[in-house]
């Protein structure tokens, strides 16, 4: 027997929900990080050994 194909509504659902998931692991995983790796960007060089924020 053949299984019905799914429509695009359902691809386009379980994309999205793919795509949820991807995104809430991706934030998961930079919190977990400590939190001089997080805020790296905000930092700015001020001298040779020197850093601020």
């Amino acid at each position: 027997m053949k299984r019905p194909r799914p429509t695009r509504k359902a691809k386009l659902e379980a994309l999205k929900m793919e795509s949820d998931l991807a995104l809430c692991d991706q934030i998961r995983r930079l919190l977990a990080l400590p939190l001089e790796k997080r805020t790296h960007f905000l930092r700015k060089c001020v001298g040779i050994r020197m850093s601020c924020i």
